[in-house]
């Protein structure tokens, strides 16, 4: 399953039991782009328990590197150390994540953000004990779609988070 949505108009009792069979189940998960902003301010515990945290926002789209921290996890097989990219830099658990919030393993980062002077998770899998979940916060438009690495990361994820 892949989730690219941050629009509360989903946040519905079925969407809410669907994810959550779906992860109960074993089944993996994909959280893309703006699906791992705090979209849901009604529903905390997919931040928590599913994304590993989130964005409260973002650099405007620029230039910026991601780098590979984890270049031996599967779904960062084949990615380049270093990849440029022209993308929204989101701001993921730069503020903090509130208590209880599942812990996340950084497989890439961002170059550091104009408003936080840091990097950023960008690739993460978030810690679950019966689904494989992934987090990506790239992916804003084709200037992103269209690159090698970025389509790298979605197919390995895609495949990994299946098995």
């Amino acid at each position: 399953m892949i989730s690219s949505t941050n629009r509360t108009f989903f946040d519905t009792p079925a969407w809410r039991k669907a994810l959550f069979d779906h992860v109960e189940a074993g089944k993996g998960v994909i959280m893309l782009h703006p699906g791992t902003w705090y979209g849901f301010p009604r529903w905390p515990e997919v931040n928590a328990k599913i994304v590993g945290g989130g964005s409260r926002g973002h650099d405007k789209i620029h230039p910026f590197d991601v780098n590979t921290l984890k270049k031996d996890h599967p779904v960062m097989a084949g990615v380049p150390a270093s990849f440029k990219v022209e993308d929204e830099l989101y701001y993921m658990n730069a503020e903090g994540v509130p208590e209880g919030t599942a812990p996340i393993e950084v497989l890439a980062e961002t170059s550091p953000s104009d408003k936080y002077k840091k990097p950023h998770p960008a690739v993460w899998v978030t810690q679950n004990d019966k689904a494989r979940i992934v987090g990506i916060t790239l992916g804003h438009d084709g200037r992103t779609h269209e690159l090698e690495g970025y389509q790298k990361i979605l197919i390995n994820a895609v495949k990994w988070t299946k098995k």
